[in-house]
């Protein structure tokens, strides 16, 4: 091609109208792109000396027509010769010849086939809908010949010069074809793009018994007969490297890990079932925590008293910035750069299939709007031991809100609502992921609720002590959520993402804390303990709490929403209410154009009942350090039981924590909460008492919170004052 778009496609008409005069196809409708048996072919500019891999020779031609869905549709092949003299094929059925961008294709590429050497034909298919699935690695517009910059032939569908594969070739003759050539018969890979379940190792637990005591498993490599069982129980994205690569060429599944270094090139590049050797950028918010935030906080006084939420996410859009730019979406290319019998001329581009793996799902509207096409999609990485009967009680107890502690749809609302809400923002995908810490109890519904809402990306965690999810019980999630799927095929992903009529705003910077989720200290850090007060002279409490309280009334209203930060630019479009929560602590309200301002959130209407009554008592409220506090909580159940977990204990049990126990001070940066393995609870006369042990090692004031919470969310909090001495 060595015009416009524009150009070719009339040039193309013009060809495929005397293409029906002259009786060449028997389509009734003109050919797409021109006279069916036309080819054209290349040769690279340099005449000796090529790298192995580097494709030497091409010819491009046209193929029969095809009437679909009232349009008409043309075959057009590619084959290729590399110096080696190895040799690949391919065959696109298409309404024109592909643009440079792989989501207009998408919609104009009806077929797609690729035959390696001289193996059988792969078509590759998606299961759901019958359309093509194409490849997702990235670089699409190098795949098929393109006209040099500047060289103009008047709209020639094959023009004398074009650039392919980052190399320039010259054509040697434009020719009619005696006879038309018809796409061969072809193995079908029946694919779901929409819906890839999946794991991030290529290994196995030798002894899948669950651990709780922090301990780890032996791993083993997958075999091929793993590999079978997975995808018969509905896994499809696959892990591999070079020895099990060659035991994917038939399942119906993508696959990933092998880099390019041992790939073949350049027909990884045509695999749609072949990811990259990457599949996601691994927790970019949480390592600008752990690796920049964390290690200045350990030798900067000055640091820790000056930190604030907008000096961590300065931190992470640098460090992100380095993620998507010069991280794992390079890391393709990078290993074909390397390779001698490849020559990659000026192709280079970043693998647009990743997605980001991670925890603060808060960012995920920063992550996704940062590039066009990297990354592709959030999936949400469940921190700590998550689950219902931990989660939405600590919530309640945090802010103030009164969320009901036994369905879990209130915590996966607040979870996916940043998620979609992030997804239709940008209009990329997301998804979400099992971890071992998880309440199995929630796994198999948080998998299926999320496909109902549009989730795209479902992964289990398969390594690293707790966080271990063991291969069977992979298995039968994914067993469950593929028969989910099979019954409620064909979802309109674009109309889910917009399933959200109000969109909750919160202040960039603002999340829920990590492997804190439910506790409260901002990024998971105790120097943005709650009690913190902002820039604004507010209590970062407050500023969370209004944004719960904003929450619970959708939830007890049954109105879907979504959660996002408040960006700057941020275009928001189809809700019809912007709730903004400040850092003021005021709640700004925008419903058809007409803005309000709130001294604080709007308290939904809430079941009468009696909270549960908490009375504290201490072993000592000030003495000289080290001083040993045992605190002694009496809790009378009212309207509703009570019950509390920290999650599993060391033998894998949920024990009733029934009072969650926190330290704030000496100074404002300082902060605990107290978790114990096995809370000490006992029942006596109808009500339940509780004991927690401390010592405090440092002379100053400090404040015990203690707070619990019944079944319908309501909770009783006190404070004391506790006094240190030196």
């Amino acid at each position: 091609m060595a015009a416009s778009l524009a150009a070719i496609c009339v040039a193309a008409a013009a060809e495929g109208n005397a293409a029906i005069g002259q009786g060449i196809t028997e389509a009734v409708k003109p050919a797409p792109m021109g006279q069916p048996g036309r080819r054209a072919r290349y040769r690279h500019e340099a005449e000796s000396n090529l790298p192995g891999s580097v494709v030497k020779a091409l010819t491009l031609m046209l193929g029969p027509v095809e009437e679909r869905a009232g349009g008409a549709y043309q075959w057009l092949s590619l084959e290729a010769t590399k110096a080696n003299g190895e040799r690949f094929r391919l065959w696109l059925l298409s309404s024109g010849y592909p643009p440079p961008k792989l989501l207009a294709d998408q919609r104009i590429i009806a077929r797609y086939i690729l035959q390696e050497g001289d193996g059988e034909p792969t078509e590759f298919r998606n299961r759901a809908n019958g359309e093509a699935v194409l490849p997702s690695v990235g670089g699409w517009r190098h795949l098929l010949p393109r006209p040099l910059m500047g060289n103009d032939t008047a709209g020639e569908l094959f023009p004398d010069a074009v650039r392919y594969l980052g190399n320039a070739y010259r054509r040697e003759s434009v020719e009619a074809a005696a006879r038309v050539a018809r796409p061969p018969s072809s193995r079908v890979l029946e694919l779901l793009p929409d819906a890839l379940i999946g794991l991030p190792s290529n290994t196995r637990q030798k002894d899948e018994t669950r651990r709780y005591d922090g301990s780890d498993y032996e791993m083993l490599p997958l075999t091929r007969e793993d590999y079978h069982e997975m995808v018969q129980s509905g896994i499809n994205c696959l892990r591999v490297d070079a020895r099990q690569l060659p035991w994917m060429a038939r399942l119906n599944a993508f696959y990933w890990g092998v880099g390019g270094l041992e790939v073949p090139y350049p027909e990884c590049l045509y695999r749609s079932t072949y990811l990259g050797p990457a599949l996601f950028l691994d927790e970019p918010a949480v390592g600008t925590r752990d690796n920049i935030i964390r290690p200045k906080l350990a030798k900067d006084e000055a640091f820790r008293k000056a930190l604030t939420p907008q000096i961590v996410l300065e931190a992470f859009q640098e460090h992100f910035r380095h993620a998507w730019q010069e991280g794992a979406p390079a890391s393709l290319v990078t290993g074909l750069a390397a390779r001698p019998d490849v020559a990659l001329g000026d192709m280079n581009f970043l693998q647009e299939n990743l997605f980001t793996w991670e925890t603060v799902e808060s960012s995920a509207a920063y992550q996704l709007s940062q590039d066009a096409h990297v990354p592709a999609a959030m999936v949400w990485e469940p921190p700590g031991r998550v689950g219902t009967l931990r989660t939405l009680p600590e919530l309640d107890m945090t802010y103030g809100c009164q969320l009901p502690v036994d369905d879990p749809k209130n915590l996966t609302d607040i979870i996916y609502g940043f998620l979609r809400g992030a997804a239709r923002l940008t209009d990329k995908d997301w998804g979400m992921s099992i971890y071992g810490a998880v309440d199995r109890a929630d796994a198999f519904w948080f998998l299926t609720h999320a496909y109902d809402l549009g989730a795209t990306r479902f992964f289990f965690w398969d390594n690293g002590r707790q966080a271990c999810v063991p291969y069977h019980e992979c298995l039968a999630l994914a067993r469950n959520l593929s028969a989910h799927a099979a019954s409620f095929p064909g979802r309109d992903l674009h109309r889910l993402k917009r399933a959200a009529e109000v969109v909750i705003l919160l202040p960039p910077g603002y999340n829920l804390g990590h492997v804190a989720l439910g506790k409260g200290s901002l990024w998971g850090l105790g120097e943005l303990n709650l009690e913190r007060v902002n820039a604004k002279g507010v209590k970062y409490r407050v500023v969370m709490s209004n944004f719960f309280t904003e929450i619970e009334q959708c939830l007890r209203l049954g109105v879907a929403f979504d959660l996002l930060w408040d960006l700057p630019g941020i275009v928001l479009s189809g809700y019809r209410e912007v709730i903004r929560v400040r850092e003021d602590g005021k709640v700004e309200v925008v419903r058809d154009g007409k803005r309000v301002v709130l001294d604080r959130a709007r308290a939904p209407a809430r079941p009468s009942g009696v909270p549960p009554q908490l009375d504290i008592r201490l072993s000592a409220k000030e003495g000289k350090t080290p001083l040993q506090i045992t605190a002694h909580a009496t809790v009378v159940e009212k309207s509703a039981p009570v019950f509390y977990t920290f999650g599993a204990d060391n033998q894998g049990v949920y024990q009733d924590a029934v009072v969650a126990w926190e330290i704030y001070g000496p100074s404002e940066t300082d902060y605990r909460f107290l978790q114990s393995s096995g809370p000490e609870v006992t029942r006596t006369n109808g009500a339940l008492e509780v004991i927690a042990r401390f010592t405090l090692t440092r002379p100053g004031k400090y404040r015990l919170r203690a707070a619990t919470v019944d079944a319908a969310g309501r909770t009783a909090v006190t404070w004391t004052l506790i006094v240190a001495k030196e």
